[in-house]
């Protein structure tokens, strides 16, 4: 059970990290489209609205990467995790976020199929760049840790550090 709980923890954790970055990526858009139109904030605070609902795409594509990411590269280490591969759940794990929004009837009234797709294509595009991004920071830490511990370093020299007592 236990494992169970980590595996959870872990995709809420890369949910929620998501979520927040996502949430400032709306943010930026929500300020562009508040200088762009200024009349929306006679009925509307674009920021905060932009900033919440790419926030709460953020965390749902988070969580639906980490789901895919564990059931099918689950066995494998983190050095052995490919970017390709990662960035194509990344993108599967983002682009299906739009569907289930559409499918909950949570879009608003209006919505266009080509407002769907260029909502795909957005967070496909995000949840790619940010899977891929998340394993290679993962990956470089991991290098780095090794290093301080005394392993070989990357490009498997022979002059390795020596052990710390």
């Amino acid at each position: 059970m236990n494992k169970v709980l980590h595996k959870v923890r872990g995709m809420l954790g890369v949910g929620v990290t998501w979520g927040a970055l996502w949430a400032g990526i709306g943010a930026g858009i929500g300020v562009v489209i508040g200088l762009v139109r200024p009349e929306v904030w006679q009925w509307t605070n674009p920021v905060f609205e932009w900033a919440a609902g790419m926030g709460l795409y953020g965390v749902v594509s988070g969580v639906g990467f980490g789901t895919l990411l564990t059931l099918r590269e689950g066995r494998k280490t983190l050095s052995d995790l490919s970017l390709r591969r990662t960035a194509l759940w990344g993108l599967l794990g983002g682009a299906v976020v739009p569907l289930l929004f559409g499918a909950a009837g949570m879009f608003p009234a209006g919505t266009t199929i080509m407002d769907i797709v260029g909502a795909i294509g957005v967070t496909g595009f995000l949840g790619g760049t940010f899977a891929s991004a998340s394993v290679a920071i993962a990956k470089r830490a991991e290098l780095q840790a090794g290093a301080e511990r005394g392993r070989l370093s990357a490009d498997n020299s022979s002059e390795a550090a020596l052990p710390r007592p």
